[in-house]
C-alpha cells in the first residue's frame, strides 16, 4: 500500500523527487487530467496547506490525490445532474431522490470512493467551486473572535481506510484489522466574497449541524470564530458560535 505523506513532506517535495516517486501509470493519469507534473505538485501543496493541519499530520498519498483531481473533473463536468435546473431560487437545502438517496440540488452530496471526497456545497458556479479548492484569502485559524456573515460554503469530507487494527481498550481484543480515518476541508465565503478555509473537523461538523438545523438555509448566517477546549483534549479546537 502506498505511503500517506505528511503536510511537511508535501511542502518540501520537489519536482525531481516527485518524478522519482511517480509510477508510469501515475504519470499517465496526471497527463490525462491535462496538467504538468509541476502543476500537479503545486495543487498537491496548496490543498495540503489549506487543511490547516500541522506539518507532522497525514494528508494523503500521491495516488489518492491523483484520484481526487480525477474525481473533481468528473464532478465539475456533471453538476447539472445534481438538480441545478430545478426551480428553486432560494439557498435552501432541497432533498430529492437520486440513485444513491443523496442530498441534491443547492447543497449537493457527491458520493465517491474512499480516495475521493464527499462534497457538500451551495455553490453552483463551477469555476468558483474549482478555484476555491486551490486558493483562499484567509485561514480561519487566524480569525479567532472575528464575526463572519456566511454566503457560500464548501465542505469536503475524506474517508481513508488504513491497515491499523481497532482494539477494545478493556479486553485488548482486536475488533477490526482496519481503521477508517476521517478528515475535512472547509471553505466559507462571506457576503463580501472573502474566502476562509480550515481543516478542523470540529468546525466542519458544527457547520454540517447548522446546515441541517436551518434546513440548508445558511445564507446570511452570522457566526463568530472561537476556539474551545474539548474534554480529554489538551489542545483547543477551532469552532464557531452563532451571533
Amino acid at each position: 500500500m502506498e505511503r500517506i505523506l505528511t503536510i511537511g513532506e508535501i511542502e518540501n517535495l520537489g519536482v525531481t523527487e516527485l518524478n522519482e516517486m511517480l509510477s508510469i501509470e501515475g504519470t499517465e493519469r496526471i497527463e490525462q487530467i491535462g496538467i504538468t507534473i509541476e502543476q500537479f505538485l503545486n495543487e498537491f501543496k496548496d490543498n495540503a496547506i489549506l487543511t490547516g493541519k500541522e506539518d507532522n499530520e497525514d494528508f494523503m498519498s500521491i495516488n489518492d490525490f491523483i484520484g481526487y483531481l480525477e474525481g473533481m473533473e468528473e464532478q465539475l463536468g456533471n453538476v447539472e445532474t445534481f438538480g441545478e435546473k430545478q426551480e428553486n431560487t432560494s439557498n435552501e437545502l432541497v432533498v430529492s431522490e437520486s440513485q444513491n438517496n443523496q442530498l441534491a440540488t443547492d447543497f449537493r452530496g457527491l458520493n465517491n470512493n474512499a480516495s475521493k471526497p464527499d462534497i457538500i456545497t451551495n455553490i453552483t458556479d463551477r469555476k468558483q467551486l474549482f478555484n476555491l479548492g486551490k486558493k483562499v484569502d484567509k485561514l480561519l485559524n487566524e480569525c479567532e473572535g472575528q464575526e463572519i456573515t456566511v454566503d457560500k460554503i464548501l465542505i469536503k469530507k475524506y474517508q481513508k481506510t488504513i491497515d491499523e487494527p481497532v482494539v477494545n481498550e478493556n479486553t485488548g481484543e482486536i475488533i477490526s484489522d482496519t481503521t477508517t480515518k476521517t478528515s475535512m476541508s472547509v471553505v466559507i465565503v462571506d457576503e463580501n466574497g472573502i474566502s476562509y478555509a480550515t481543516g478542523s473537523k470540529t468546525f466542519g461538523y458544527s457547520l454540517l449541524n447548522a446546515i441541517y438545523e436551518f434546513d440548508g438555509d445558511v445564507k446570511g448566517l452570522k457566526i463568530r470564530i472561537i476556539k474551545t477546549l474539548r474534554a480529554g483534549n489538551k489542545n483547543k479546537s477551532l469552532d464557531f458560535e452563532l451571533v
